[in-house]
């Protein structure tokens, strides 16, 4: 399973980024959740206007489906 985070910066500055992390994850391949990044890259601009996507990773974690995500 993998998660999807991507880091957006402020235009025209590299010191104010923020982490943003998929609500609506995790994904059961790499190729999903990369794909789940460049969705939220193209969204961006309607909820964050004055942001830009930097960089994005798939980060694998445990399959744990006894525990409840919150």
């Amino acid at each position: 399973m993998f998660e999807t985070l991507v880091l957006v910066c402020m235009i025209g500055t590299s010191n104010i980024c923020h982490t943003l992390a998929d609500l609506e994850g995790p994904y059961e391949t790499k190729q999903e959740c990369l794909s789940r990044a460049y969705e939220i890259a193209a969204d961006l601009p309607a909820y964050m206007p004055n942001f830009q996507a930097m960089k994005y990773k798939c980060v694998e974690i445990e399959d744990n489906e006894d525990k409840v995500r919150t």
